[in-house]
């Protein structure tokens, strides 16, 4: 974890030149590997029987719920059904339905999203249809906040330290009075590398997807600190 610190040191009175205000300005950054391979997957079916795209869709969830029956890493599974119609001489002609089923899944890595692809194309019938987005490593929402509270950890303990070393250099007695954490957005090392299939549907016999580039990201934590030292 790299920090680094910018003193901003605003020596203001306080009861006759007897205490004084010091404000810092720190941050800390840490670099972070992305943990999950993230996808979303679409299915599409158009038919004349609406009980059959129930059926055949209800037959993909289910697979996807044998593949993570503890929903670890699929989200989704709910399908929207509508009737699909055309018009021809200002007449509505009814041709179908048409059903929609979609999943946003995060992966441990490539093998674990490929497997979940041969286990639906073992089910899928071929009027259904299957769209990939691009799929891109991330770093997990858990990860995130857990790599946040350390940073925090992290600049509080600083600022500790610094109080003490004001505290021996001024020959006074420094303590903490408030601290502001700001935020930063995590930046990018690189540019995620994306596949190229996106949004391309799937041959019935499915090639295995290969893997996209992984790059770290930077997340900034910065902070403001106010100290207040008083003579002992």
């Amino acid at each position: 974890m790299k920090i680094s610190v910018m003193l901003l040191l605003s020596f203001l009175p306080l009861f006759a030149s007897a205490a004084m205000n010091i404000t810092t300005n720190e941050q800390v950054s840490q670099a972070l590997t992305p943990d999950v391979l993230r996808a979303q997957i679409g299915f599409e079916e158009q038919n004349k029987s609406a009980d059959a795209i129930k059926e055949h869709l209800n037959v993909i969830v289910a697979s996807v719920k044998q593949f993570d029956p503890k929903g670890e890493f699929c989200r989704g599974g709910g399908y929207y059904l509508a009737p699909r119609y055309t018009y021809k001489d200002q007449k509505q002609i009814f041709n179908g339905y048409g059903g929609t089923l979609s999943f946003g899944c995060d992966f441990k890595s490539i093998d674990h999203y490929n497997a979940l692809l041969v286990a639906i194309q073992k089910v899928k019938v071929p009027s259904v249809l299957i769209n990939q987005s691009a799929l891109t490593w991330e770093v997990s929402l858990k990860t995130r906040n857990s790599t946040r509270l350390a940073m925090r950890a992290s600049l509080l303990q600083t600022a500790s330290e610094q109080a003490a070393f004001f505290s021996k250099e001024m020959k006074m007695h420094c303590e903490i009075s408030a601290v502001t954490f700001e935020g930063t957005e995590p930046q990018p090392v690189m540019m995620k590398s994306m596949l190229s299939r996106a949004n391309a549907s799937l041959k019935e016999e499915s090639v295995p997807t290969e893997e996209p580039i992984l790059h770290e990201e930077t997340l900034f934590l910065s902070a403001t600190v106010n100290y207040t030292c008083a003579v002992k």
